[in-house]
């Protein structure tokens, strides 16, 4: 990878490539995207194993998986995995009980007899997408499940497509049942996102999808959105790394990273922007010397060659303007002060800080949501939490002396708008 100037690529063509990066165009997809849900909403199961069978080459009969199945995956785990998925349920379920804590409940009285409150409700029903395709994501059925658990929702339904030989892999089953969740349904792709917002004769439908997935599952988020029949998170494309790294960075440390995140998918997108042309040098060296020993290694180069940039800049304020148009989903900050630089980023999904808080950390085990808005989206949406689950609802009241003190504003706005009933709502209240 070539290593560039920041003001002087900005100029250049493949600037526009790098911004874009993941940036899809769902409206190529729409057309065979409806059909499938279309297909879905009328023939429900039949569908579903129709699709299965054509997109994933396996015959699924009972889509549903069966305790029997979730209990026979814990002889198919080791030790060191249970472990490992309990450190991190207990990391995630107290950060994110640490979110719910915010007072919501408060009640205003902007004036006496008057008083207005909101309280958190959750989503009843929730599904979540955990994609299959290239890896396995156990982590995903965390990181979707414990916020929709720590809000309250009543069922929590699961959605992953179905390995060649018809089962699903015993590490998902084992982190879903951990989690008490036991509605798993063997489907991907588009028909997975069909059957849960509109419901089958196995699947039932539920108010909320969330969870990755490829361009066709996003653009079947987008269309059951668009129906009105389903709420949804914001799309999500493939994972994003930048790096803001000075002269005191460990450029071991920075190859790694890069790797690690790089190693997702061929159409990833790997930055490092630093004020240090022999760190950014040592840094490729690292790879160059890495890479080999990795079965993930086409991917890495892929991410590189296709969406990577290696840029100098001449101070961190250059670096921290970049990002923050950049709006990265993952930023690592390895400088001198991290904790300076990253208080002035204000657009990212998730901001890693310091030379040990490694790209793996967030996503396994610190307790930080590793589902996160990728493409630039983060300059206008959040990374899933707790209010993922769950929608405020709004109480108010007022007494007759209350009533009586904005009588005359009621009347006022009713009598602009003219719409007299509204009038009429309060004055009858006064009429004797």
């Amino acid at each position: 990878m070539e290593i560039v100037k920041l003001a002087e690529f900005k100029q250049d063509i493949k600037f526009k490539q790098v911004m874009n990066r993941s940036k899809q165009n769902y409206d190529a997809l729409f057309v065979a995207v409806q059909k499938i849900i279309a297909d879905v909403r009328k023939n429900g199961d039949d569908a579903i194993r129709k699709y299965t069978k054509r997109f994933d080459r396996v015959n699924v009969l009972n889509t549903k998986v069966s305790s029997k199945e979730i209990k026979n995956a814990y002889a198919k785990v080791s030790k060191e995995f249970l472990t490992a998925v309990e450190q991190s349920i207990r990391n995630i379920t107290l950060v994110h009980e640490g979110q719910i804590a915010i007072n919501a409940n408060k009640v205003i009285q902007p004036d006496a007899g008057i008083r207005v409150w909101k309280k958190w409700q959750p989503i009843e029903k929730v599904g979540l997408y955990v994609p299959g395709g290239r890896a396995l994501y156990p982590s995903s059925i965390l990181m979707n499940a414990i916020p929709a658990k720590v809000a309250g929702c009543q069922r929590i339904i699961v959605a992953t497509p179905p390995q060649k030989n018809g089962s699903i892999a015993s590490e998902l089953l084992v982190a879903a049942d951990k989690l008490g969740i036991t509605e798993i349904y063997k489907i991907g792709g588009v028909q997975a996102i069909a059957a849960l917002a509109y419901g089958t004769q196995t699947v039932p439908k539920v108010y909320k999808i969330v969870g990755p997935g490829n361009a066709y599952v996003t653009t079947a988020k987008l269309a059951s959105f668009m129906s009105g029949e389903v709420s949804i998170d914001s799309p999500a494309g493939p994972s994003e790394v930048f790096i803001i790294a000075d002269e005191t960075a460990d450029p071991r440390f920075i190859a790694a990273d890069l790797m690690a995140d790089a190693e997702h998918g061929p159409d990833g997108a790997v930055v490092l922007i630093t004020t240090s042309e022999t760190l950014a040098k040592k840094v490729l060296f690292e790879i160059k010397q890495n890479i080999t020993q990795f079965a993930t290694q086409k991917n890495i180069r892929s991410s590189m060659e296709n969406f990577g940039l290696f840029a100098l800049v001449d101070s961190l304020d250059e670096a921290i303007d970049f990002a923050n148009d950049y709006a990265p989903e993952h930023i690592q900050i390895m400088t001198k002060n991290s904790l300076r630089v990253a208080k002035k980023i204000i657009n990212a999904g998730s901001v890693f800080i310091g030379n040990y808080t490694c790209k793996s950390s967030g996503d396994y085990a610190t307790g930080a949501n590793h589902v996160l808005p990728t493409g630039g989206s983060a300059k206008m949406f959040s990374g899933l939490s707790v209010f993922d689950f769950m929608r405020l609802v709004e109480y108010q009241s007022c007494d007759m002396a209350g009533l009586k003190k904005i009588k005359k504003t009621i009347g006022i706005f009713a009598d602009a708008e003219k719409l007299p009933a509204h009038r009429y709502s309060c004055d009858v209240r006064f009429n004797k």
